[in-house]
């Protein structure tokens, strides 16, 4: 009888240290989400770098402008549209699931607009609040070990979902201008 509620016992303590585990995991998770609905570009990029690389950087704080008189930077423009949730907390992984606006055809659609240095603020914030919403389920690596939490939100699978399929969309225009400049280089061979 003693070694039944002694072992009773043991199951009770591992499974209260797992439940508080968990709860510790699913709180470092929804660290991100949060940091989405308040906007919070500097938190942002803290998560996703593990560092305030926009304090040092000045061109990348110009890009991400995190100013809050100004707010108006890309990412700034385009997560003030994104929902993310955490859909599932597994053992080694996080679902999240991230709604945001559709991207993917921004760079072609600017190249065909003919968008100017002048024009490109209004451009892209008129772009951003017309586009249709694109929702991306994404698994975030972590570990959790020694009362640290540590995951993997700098993949190319999460940036690409949290920017609405940017991501794909640059990899493409970058794609287009090497196929143009390969084709430019045959026709100078050509003549």
């Amino acid at each position: 009888m003693k070694k039944i509620k002694l072992y009773i016992i043991l199951m009770v303590s591992v499974l209260l240290t797992a439940c508080g585990t968990d709860k510790k995991i699913e709180k470092q998770a929804n660290n991100i989400v949060d940091a989405v609905e308040n906007n919070d570009i500097s938190e942002l990029d803290f998560i996703i770098n593990g560092t305030d690389e926009l304090a040092e950087d000045e061109e990348l704080a110009d890009f991400f402008e995190t100013d809050t008189e100004q707010g108006n930077g890309l990412m700034s423009k385009i997560i003030k549209h994104d929902t993310i949730e955490v859909k599932k907390v597994g053992k080694d992984a996080i679902t999240y699931k991230i709604t945001a606006p559709d991207l993917s055809n921004l760079f072609s659609d600017m190249k065909a607009g003919n968008v100017t240095e002048e024009n490109i603020d209004s451009f892209m914030d008129d772009y951003i609040s017309d586009a249709k919403m694109v929702t991306n389920e994404v698994d975030v690596s972590y570990t959790y070990e020694n009362e640290k939490f540590s995951a993997e939100y700098d993949t190319e699978e999460f940036i690409n979902a949290l920017t609405g399929n940017m991501v794909t969309a640059y990899q493409e225009l970058i794609q287009d201008v090497q196929n143009e400049i390969s084709e430019e280089d045959n026709n100078e061979e050509s003549n």
